[in-house]
């Protein structure tokens, strides 16, 4: 069953809040959860994410799944969107970094990026929780609840969903919602803006809305903006007693790095590409590995580099930092439980004429490329992402 909220019941209330008495919101009977706080994940990642737990959700006695992120700039268009709502060409979004992508959750265009908080509830809805309405809005309510606590007056706007504030220039969005369900297993969520770059949604038009703004806490409040982690923890919390969510303990993500290793060539920067051994899977990469127990990341991007191929070099972080699913498949994982790994990223420059010694266990064969050809045999969403961060250090 797919979700389209034109579809919805709607309710019947003027864009101040309503009263929870007066309407169904949320549940009564708890249920566990595990809240995840998950930093940057590319929505990419974040669509492969959603969908691995979607199915570990479906299985009778495993805990809801609340994941608390942020995104890279990106521009989502739903299923009753068109491209015509974004308002700029493929060129102008590439050079500013935003991507496209298409899915399956209800509603039109939408942005995701920094300074957004996002939030997957992947909640079973089976059995006594059968009411699409009362999940949505509670999902609301747990938006106008959060503004709320920031001293900003937050409520519903009739036809349209999400949470509203009346500004000075006409009700404005400050938190967005569209969901899609399967099998009564929801996916995608809510997007509440903190402090995200306003000028990204004056490129498109908000979820089809060509007459009605956007707005976030800092464009309220200013420098009295909350912190990220107080907004996090605000949500967490209304979202747990709205929908009646049993917070359950879940793991923290490992750790691991990866690092892009350069050097300066005649005709321009060089990248080491390296093909991983059949065991492994055969893929070309740069270096990744695990950070061990009492490791910085910084120390072990270095270790891992000398230890697969010899060499040393001026180490730097590449200002990306993010957090992705570990599937089971891939990472020869035999437990049940869903785990997921947070990876730093770094790009160390070596000199021109360093020697590369490859540990056979790891890699079968290198090859020194131009940036455009490291990119081409990157498969990794995350390893192109890096690359691109390299390609604008390096272009100044």
């Amino acid at each position: 069953m797919v979700l389209l909220l034109s579809l919805l019941e709607r309710p019947t209330a003027e864009s101040k809040a309503i009263d929870m008495t007066k309407m169904e919101i949320g549940f009564a009977k708890p249920r566990p959860a595990q809240f995840r706080n998950l930093g940057m994940v590319l929505y990419g990642a974040g669509l492969n994410m959603q969908k691995a737990l979607a199915e570990h959700v479906q299985t009778n006695g495993k805990p809801d799944q609340i994941l608390i992120l942020e995104h890279n700039p990106v521009y989502t268009l739903g299923r009753s969107a068109v491209r015509t709502d974004i308002h700029q060409s493929d060129e102008f979004l590439a050079e500013n970094g935003i991507e496209v992508h298409q899915t399956d959750r209800g509603g039109q265009v939408t942005y995701h990026g920094p300074g957004q908080v996002v939030v997957y509830p992947i909640c079973n809805l089976k059995e006594d929780r059968q009411s699409v309405g009362r999940f949505v809005r509670g999902l609301e309510q747990a938006m106008i609840n959060t503004a709320r606590d920031f001293d900003v007056d937050a409520g519903r706007l009739d036809g349209h969903p999400g949470a509203w504030v009346n500004t000075g220039r006409g009700p404005e969005k400050i938190g967005a919602l569209g969901v899609h369900l399967s099998r009564w297993v929801s996916t995608h969520g809510i997007a509440f803006n903190l402090d995200p770059c306003m000028d990204h949604f004056g490129w498109i038009t908000p979820c089809g809305i060509p007459d009605k703004g956007v707005c976030s806490l800092r464009s309220i409040l200013g420098n009295g903006c909350p912190s990220r982690e107080e907004v996090e923890k605000s949500l967490a919390k209304h979202l747990s007693e709205i929908l009646a969510l049993d917070p359950a303990p879940a793991a923290s993500p490992s750790e691991s790095i990866s690092a892009i290793v350069w050097r300066r060539g005649l005709d321009g920067p060089e990248i080491l590409m390296m093909l991983h051994c059949p065991s492994d899977g055969v893929w070309w990469s740069s270096f990744t590995g695990m950070v061990e127990d009492g490791e910085m990341p910084e120390a072990a991007a270095i270790r891992e580099t000398q230890e697969e191929c010899g060499l040393t070099g001026k180490i730097q972080p590449l200002d990306f930092k993010h957090t992705f699913w570990m599937d089971p498949r891939l990472e020869k994982i035999s437990s049940d439980e869903p785990q997921f790994c947070t990876e730093n990223c770094f790009h160390i420059e070596i000199a021109p004429d360093a020697l590369v010694s490859l540990n056979p266990m790891k890699h079968s064969e290198y090859r020194w490329c131009a940036l455009e050809a490291a990119m081409r045999l990157t498969a990794w969403e995350s390893s192109k992402t890096a690359l691109k961060k390299l390609m604008r250090y390096l272009t100044g």
